[in-house]
């Protein structure tokens, strides 16, 4: 029976603790269970750590319950539940528990599984005892915690093997890439989720320095991640030379460290690969309108370079006039670099050129590159056509940038006092919410340099590093800030970005995105929600709808997605996430029925407390955080996240809340019913 709960399918049947769990001692855990067939015996789960109560939840309508606590003293500690009726008397003992280890400050290592699972008969042996490995580490004083990344989770077989062979005890950390996400679809995931890993437990204050797997590695990724990875063999010549107290050293350090950062610092430099950077000045742009005048102003004031990096560039009148002024001020003296998508931007694929771009490779002083480009019909994979490069960037003289969710096309930078919208007015005429930031002080060197990097290792010419592209920056401001960059498929910089933000909240969260949630993210706003954190979600419609949330004529595929991300969401809708659809103000040129409108929302926007705020390219969605490459800025200032905050809850105030006892929600049940059932997952959003 414990090995069946460790199934996950039996597991949603039977009931029992969901996994196990590796923390430090005073972090935030998070314990969740499934009740199964219990939740008709009782009201409430009971969760025990060592035989102490320490959380009592209601049991709703979803059949999973989460509490979270403040991880205990350093140990191995068991996590059970109850489930009790209302009178609070024990009516059912869940079968089985999990394992809450508490890392001691002691150097931990990651023991592979695939040491001690059971092997096919043309399997090489290890030229060394696993076993006899691990309790050598044990004596050197090392914490042993087994983990597995593998396309589907063999969580039960891992225990169960544990319990067979009398391995030391020990958390069962298992990645899966069927859970993740990423689920038959030839991908090599191994390196990232294990970077992944590291970086997740090393932000929680768990100080890993070695894997024991099957052979030795010294690779850049390993030197990269400092983790020693090393086969069971190497472990025991080393013990006999007494040679870990670099080992010891690196976790003392790393405990060291972390005392003297603010977590939500120590976060982000743990998992994102960015540092804060002091002494700039931002400004968020939500309105199209001026988004499109400060961006055409920036060219305009443009001395020397721009440099602009874009996902899409679509026949429409916005991106007209941005050619015409690249065009103007190429004339004028300024370079211009132009990076596109290639896929996206319909530039470099298969023969196809886009006339727009053309006209840009036609001038002297502008030098253009498609990004990931398709020449070939075999080169059509998924891989080629999910792994894609995301990112919206301006750089001006190297002294101002915008990072940004827009693209060029209409949608991005008309006003919706600009476009006259009548009853069947089509989807694509009608504006869409986004935002943008804008920096200057010394960040922009990072935002250049990102460019720069992706320029060159595209084949773009040689961009000289001189003042001109590179200037020396004075402080230009008093906000600190970082850039976040993620490079498709190599990391999970983005995701773990907003992971960092949300786990470090205390107050307040604001999300602005249309999209279904990863499944990482999804876990940690109920993460929010099981600490009574506000969550507010401002989102829109996949298809524009009037007043009354009938839709606008659009392609059949836009309403789909429409059906599909609302089905998603719904679940965090009766968790107690508030959402709300975003309407903008009135209009004279709108009169559709209801003179109001729910338009698609675009931006990429989380805030969290009135204190850091994130904006720039990445959804919260599974492309985002695995597949495409990503830029967005987090700002740390109070005065900019309450500026933000307050012009979000503005939006929020004007704006459809949803509630799924509405009449408006109901009539659409059915739908979201047949798409989550026939749409192919949220990874092809």
């Amino acid at each position: 029976m414990e090995r069946w709960v460790r199934n996950p399918s039996l597991r949603r049947l039977l009931g029992g603790v969901q996994r196990d769990v590796l923390t430090a001692e005073g972090e935030r855990v998070e314990l969740s269970a499934s009740v199964g067939v219990s939740a008709k015996l009782g009201s409430l789960v009971r969760f025990y750590v060592d035989d102490v109560v320490v959380g009592e939840v209601p049991i709703g309508s979803s059949g999973e319950v989460r509490t979270m606590i403040r991880a205990p003293s350093p140990g191995i500690h068991r996590v059970g539940v109850k489930v009790c009726n209302d009178k609070g008397e024990v009516v059912s003992d869940l079968i089985g528990h999990r394992l809450l280890q508490v890392a001691s400050g002691r150097p931990v290592v990651l023991v592979h599984a695939a040491l001690f699972l059971p092997r096919r008969s043309d399997d090489p042996m290890p030229s060394a005892s696993p076993i006899e490995a691990l309790r050598v580490l044990i004596d050197e004083g090392f914490e042993l915690v087994y983990f597995d990344i593998h396309e589907k989770n063999r969580d039960a077989l891992i225990h169960e093997e544990v319990l067979n062979q009398r391995l030391p005890p020990g958390a069962i950390l298992v990645y899966s890439a069927e859970e993740e996400e990423l689920r038959s679809l030839g991908v090599d995931f191994v390196e990232m989720f294990a970077s992944t890993a590291i970086r997740r437990l090393r932000a929680k204050g768990v100080p890993v320095t070695t894997i024991l797997t099957e052979r030795d590695e010294d690779s850049e990724r390993s030197r990269a991640e400092r983790v020693i990875v090393m086969a069971p063999s190497t472990a025991l010549d080393r013990a006999l030379s007494g040679d870990f107290e670099a080992e010891i050293r690196q976790a003392a350090q790393l405990l060291r460290d972390r005392a003297t950062s603010s977590p939500l610092d120590w976060r982000l430099d743990q998992t994102t690969e960015s540092r804060l950077v002091e002494g700039n000045s931002f400004h968020a742009e939500l309105d199209n309108e001026k988004a499109r005048e400060r961006l055409f102003a920036a060219f305009e004031q443009a001395a020397s370079t721009i440099h602009m990096q874009v996902y899409i560039v679509r026949p429409s009148n916005f991106a007209e006039h941005l050619i015409v002024k690249l065009i103007q001020r190429a004339r004028a003296g300024v370079k211009v670099r132009f990076m596109v998508d290639a896929l996206y931007s319909d530039e470099e694929v298969l023969g196809r050129v886009n006339p727009l771009i053309s006209s840009l490779r036609e001038e002297a002083n502008v030098e253009v590159l498609a990004v990931n480009p398709i020449e070939l019909r075999k080169q059509v994979d998924i891989s080629s056509l999910k792994k894609r490069d995301h990112r919206k960037l301006v750089i001006i003289d190297g002294h101002r940038a915008f990072v940004s969710g827009r693209n060029a096309s209409d949608e991005y930078f008309s006003g919706f006092d600009e476009v006259p919208v009548h009853d069947n007015t089509r989807h694509e005429s009608i504006p869409w919410l986004d935002a943008h930031v804008e920096v200057s002080g010394p960040l922009v060197r990072e935002v250049q340099e990102t460019f720069m990097h992706t320029w060159a290792r595209q084949g773009g010419a040689t961009i000289p590093r001189q003042e001109d592209v590179l200037p020396e920056l004075e402080r230009a401001g008093s906000a600190a800030g970082r850039l976040v960059v993620h490079r498709g498929l190599a990391e999970t910089n983005g995701l773990a970005m907003y992971e960092a933000m949300f786990d470090v909240a205390e107050d307040h969260v604001y999300i602005v995105n249309d999209f279904p949630f990863v499944p990482a993210l999804e876990r940690a706003i109920y993460r929010l929600l099981a600490r009574d954190v506000s969550v507010k979600l401002l989102t829109g419609s996949a298809t524009a709808r009037r007043d009354d949330g009938t839709f606008f004529p659009a392609p059949l595929h836009r309403t789909l997605f429409e059906y599909m991300v609302k089905g998603k969401l719904e679940p965090l809708l009766l968790a107690g996430v508030r959402m709300y659809e975003f309407v903008p103000p009135p209009s004279p040129m709108i009169v559709a029925r209801g003179g109001r409108i729910r338009p698609y929302v675009h931006a990429k926007l989380v805030s969290v407390d009135g204190l850091v705020t994130s904006i720039g390219s990445a959804n919260l969605d599974a492309t985002a955080s695995f597949w495409e490459s990503e830029a967005n800025i987090v700002v740390e200032d109070a005065e900019f996240a309450g500026g933000v905050e307050a012009r979000l809850q503005k939006l929020i105030d004007d704006s459809v809340e949803l509630d799924p006892e509405s009449d408006y929600w109901k009539r659409e049940r059915a739908q979201r019913a047949v798409v989550a059932t026939l749409w192919p997952g949220t990874f092809y959003s």
